[in-house]
């Protein structure tokens, strides 16, 4: 298992990220923190064989700015 995504990553994110090469992983995190359009992240996981919805992305993004 690789090293945890910042936060509190649901299950269906942290999967996905410990399935990636450490290349992409960079590439998804910067991402997901950067304020992209979830639906678009989704879509290019998804395309990518990788299940999770643009909602997902979304509340993993709101458990970061809680307190």
């Amino acid at each position: 298992m690789s090293e945890a995504l910042p936060g509190n990553p649901g299950p269906t994110l942290q999967r996905i990220y410990d399935e990636l090469e450490p290349a992409e992983r960079e590439s998804v995190v910067i991402r997901l923190l950067d304020g992209s359009s979830a639906e678009r992240l989704a879509l290019v996981l998804r395309k990518h064989g990788h299940r999770v919805s643009a909602s997902t992305i979304r509340t993993y993004r709101r458990s970061l700015t809680e307190v």
